[in-house]
This record gives C-alpha cells, sequence and structure tokens, in this order.
C-alpha cells in the first residue's frame, strides 16, 4: 500500500507533467539527441544491447536518450500523468519502450524482470520514504552480472542556506541527521519558479551513510562514489547559469554499484 505521503507527491507529479514536457528539450530528443549530461553517459559507458530499467522516469527523457543511446529500455513511476507523455514520446520516436506505473516501494511484488543496468538520475532520493527499501528494489530488478549507477544531489546539500535574505550563501543552517520529512503546502517546480501546484508535498532526506549501508545490506558492493564540487543541471531550470560555478562542499555525487558475490 502507498505511504499517504507518496500519494501526496504523486499527485503533485501529475500536475507538474504537462509543465515539464513543456519545459524539458523535447524537441532536441526527437531530433534524435541525448539530454543525458557527458558525465553520467561516460560514467555509466557504453548501453549498445543491453536492458536497463530507469526508476522514479518521470516523462521518459532521460529513459528515452539510453534508448537512442542503444538500450532496451523499461521506466518505473508512480505518476500516471508523467507516464502518458513519456509513453507518447516513446511512440513519436519509434522506440519499443516500456513504461510501468508503480510505486517504488511496491516493484519488488509487482516486477519480475532482471535487468543489466539499474539506473536513477537526478532529484529522486528526496521522493523516497524508505531508502532500505529502494535499495533492496535495485538489487531485485539487477542481473548477476548487471550494475547499479545513480546521480544525485548531494545530501549535505540539504542543510545549506543558499538563498539571500541576510544569511551568507554555503551557511549550514539545517540537521544532517535529521529524521522527518519536510511538509510543504504546495508542489513547486524547478522549471517555472512561478507554478505552484496545490497539494502538499513531502521530501526526505537520507545522509550519504544511509545511502550507502541500505545498498550493502541489501547485497551490493560498491565499486565507485565520486562526489563534485558542483551541480550539474539538465538545462531545465533558470539556475544553469550557475551550472558550471565550483562550491567549496559537495553538491552532487555518483555511485555505481554491481551485486556482491
Amino acid at each position: 500500500m502507498t505511504n499517504p505521503m507518496t500519494q501526496a507527491n504523486k499527485q503533485g507529479w501529475d500536475g507538474l507533467a504537462a509543465t515539464h514536457y513543456q519545459n524539458y528539450h523535447i524537441a532536441k530528443l526527437l531530433a534524435g539527441t541525448p539530454l543525458l549530461n557527458d558525465l553520467i553517459r561516460a560514467e555509466v559507458g557504453d548501453v549498445t544491447g543491453k536492458s536497463l530499467v530507469h526508476l522514479l522516469c518521470h516523462i521518459g527523457t532521460d529513459t528515452l536518450s539510453w534508448a537512442r543511446l542503444g538500450a532496451q529500455v523499461t521506466g518505473i513511476d508512480i505518476s500516471p500523468e508523467s507516464l502518458k507523455y513519456a509513453r507518447q514520446l516513446a511512440q513519436q520516436m519509434r522506440i519499443d519502450a516500456q513504461f510501468i506505473e508503480a510505486d517504488i516501494m511496491t516493484v519488488i511484488d509487482t516486477v519480475d524482470e532482471r535487468f543489466d543496468i539499474v539506473f536513477s538520475s537526478t532529484g529522486v532520493l528526496c521522493w523516497l520514504s524508505d531508502i532500505r527499501r529502494y535499495a533492496q528494489t535495485v538489487r531485485h530488478l539487477l542481473k548477476e552480472d548487471g550494475f547499479f549507477y545513480i546521480f544525485d544531489g548531494h545530501p549535505f546539500r540539504a542543510v545549506l542556506y543558499e538563498d539571500g535574505g541576510g544569511t551568507s550563501p554555503g551557511t549550514i543552517v539545517g540537521d544532517y541527521f535529521r529524521k522527518e520529512p519536510w511538509q510543504y503546502d504546495h508542489m513547486g517546480d524547478y522549471t517555472d519558479p512561478e507554478l505552484k501546484v496545490p497539494v502538499e508535498s513531502y521530501e526526505w532526506h537520507w545522509t550519504m551513510g544511509e545511502i550507502i549501508t541500505a545498498l550493502c545490506d541489501a547485497g551490493m558492493h560498491i565499486v565507485f562514489l565520486h562526489e563534485f564540487p558542483q551541480y550539474y543541471y539538465n538545462g531545465y531550470t533558470p539556475y544553469d547559469v550557475e551550472n558550471d560555478r565550483v562550491e567549496l562542499y559537495p553538491c552532487s555525487f555518483s555511485l555505481k554499484a554491481v551485486p556482491r558475490r
């Protein structure tokens, strides 16, 4: 059964799907250019002929980018409205992609297929109510010789003050070890700061230690953990002008893991 907070987030993502379809670089993707950044492509490597499942795939632009690069793709997301656009894009691109509507917390019980690559990217961990269940899902979906890859914002950024108002950017103002989810009275949008979807939304915070330990406890071996002093936006937000700005603290991270043998 879906967590009530996750169910609220589902309604929010349904409300954002149409705007994201307008603001993501759909024309570029339809013209044949993958929307994945160079770092992700280099770290994941050649996907030709491999089966890849994209967890929390939203409207499928990254999923279908992997298909453009030669993978056989499956996307999983909780939002039916998002998946409507994902399937529409796949049809326009003439790509045989599978999209599954499911809460990531229930995938172990509903998806039996195994994949060469399990992939998640950019802004996903904060939507997970249970990091251990997510890690178990990753292991469940992986072939024995497959690998998991994630790129996301670094959890340390959650404690930093980044806006104006009298406090210097980079000042620590939050609790890195907080356990309670954040609750908001609307779902905001990173492509259109003026858009507010009128539903409550919730975000969770997982420390780097919790992320790594969950994967290890699920039977995974960490191949690498890379931390970066900049945040690699996908060109969807008004803040992309700062994409190359180097900070003195970790802004993003990538991690690759394989089943432990």
